[in-house]
């Protein structure tokens, strides 16, 4: 029985890693590597992710070149924003940065810019600034926005 188990267990990760390699998974160049540093350095008060983990999650991804770019496009919204707006304290950059990832996500998923009226300005401007900040490349690629 617990050679069964084993026999099982070694299977499951031996086939796990070959359809990680099958759905290509690539490793970032030293250049790409540099870049998630440098992102690591703008987010270090509010990104306590491993560098190695975040490198990891990159990789896995099915444009990693793209999610980079996304990845320095919100460090940079962000660092734009506490340093223009002066926010202060931990907490404050903390829900700052969450605000971010969640524009970037509406953008993402086909959330469209609201009108000049708009009654909340932080969306607005942390969606300006993530415009700002990405490709047209990137902003026209069809992996970027993703619809339900």
């Amino acid at each position: 029985m617990r050679k069964t188990f084993l026999a099982l267990t070694v299977s499951i990760f031996l086939c796990g890693g070959v359809h990680a390699q099958q759905s290509g998974s690539k490793h970032l160049t030293s250049n790409e590597i540099q870049r998630v540093k440098a992102v690591k350095v703008l987010l270090s008060v509010v990104d306590k992710k491993p560098l190695r983990m975040t490198i990891a999650e990159l990789e896995k991804t099915r444009e990693p070149e793209i999610n980079l770019e996304i990845k320095e496009a919100m460090a940079q919204a962000y660092t734009d924003v506490v340093r223009d707006y002066k926010v202060e304290g931990q907490k404050k950059k903390e829900w700052l940065y969450s605000m971010v990832c969640l524009n970037m996500a509406y953008l993402q998923f086909g959330g469209q810019q609201p009108a000049s009226g708009d009654s909340n300005s932080l969306n607005k401007l942390i969606r300006q600034e993530l415009k700002k900040h990405l490709s047209l490349e990137v902003l026209r690629q069809s992996g970027l926005l993703y619809s339900l």
